[in-house]
């Protein structure tokens, strides 16, 4: 495959060789991409390989945690011995703003608090006020403010499903949580940030709002044949972009994700 896209951008390795070849050489920077898969499929293993990638390039990244408490997914690979105490972790539960470093908890202040910061603007003000609630607004209003002082490179949010799980106070207007997301990705595209997100399959013949607003989607699958568990991984859209579509092995090693 010729390395490159059609547009000519920059490409950002994902940590796995084998993606990377399917893709062309990378991820094209500062967009926003969605990684699909069941429950154990490798989303957030492929999602941690992808910022530890980035630290191994001197970048800095950040682990935006809504399914598991951020040391518990550190926790959970390591025993693949990756060093990922400089991956910057926010904590998306409610009414939290928990940024960890090294793993070590620091004391988390009340969102209502973020009335203070300066520039804030008036919707900020009022998602602020009913930060209780976890939900797309409050997600890029803190890494919003995360992000004044600390730029980063790569962005991981596992998961967007669960937000939708966790949420007090879901959308009842599908157009609404569409604006919503898109405003989200827009913000970290003009911070040239390049994302994945996670999430579970959505019923049959139903589009949401991520799979129609990310630029790219890599779908990872598992199945049980006799007593071996297989695992496949596809890409089934990546705009502006050459890419193998076919359906590739892969398993999971001592090493993380390796693509055959």
């Amino acid at each position: 495959m010729k390395s490159g896209d059609l547009l000519g951008d920059y490409r950002v390795p994902t940590g796995i060789p084998g993606l990377d070849r399917m893709l062309g050489g990378g991820l094209v920077q500062g967009r926003p991409y969605l990684v699909t898969g069941g429950t154990g499929s490798g989303k957030t293993l492929l999602g941690l390989q992808f910022l530890l990638e980035g630290l191994r390039r001197g970048e800095e990244v950040l682990l935006v945690a809504v399914d598991e408490p951020p040391n518990e997914i550190m926790e959970n690979v390591r025993a693949f011995g990756w060093d990922l105490s400089a991956v910057q972790t926010l904590e998306a539960n409610p009414g939290t703003r928990a940024i960890k470093r090294n793993l070590a908890v620091q004391e988390i202040r009340s969102m209502t608090d973020l009335k203070a910061m300066r520039d804030l603007s008036q919707e900020a003000k009022k998602v602020a006020a009913d930060a209780e609630e976890i939900s797309i607004q409050s997600i890029q209003l803190k890494l919003r403010y995360q992000m004044a002082d600390q730029p980063f490179r790569r962005v991981l949010v596992d998961s967007i499903t669960s937000v939708r799980r966790f949420a007090v106070k879901a959308s009842v207007d599908p157009q609404a949580e569409r604006t919503e997301i898109q405003s989200l990705l827009r913000f970290l595209s003009e911070a040239g940030v390049t994302t994945l997100i996670t999430s579970t399959p959505s019923d049959p013949g139903v589009l949401t709002p991520e799979e129609i607003l990310t630029r790219g989607e890599i779908l990872l699958t598992r199945k049980w044949v006799a007593d071996r568990s297989v695992r496949q991984m596809k890409i089934v859209r990546m705009r502006g972009c050459a890419h193998d579509p076919e359906r590739r092995p892969f398993v999971i090693t001592g090493h993380g994700i390796v693509l055959g």
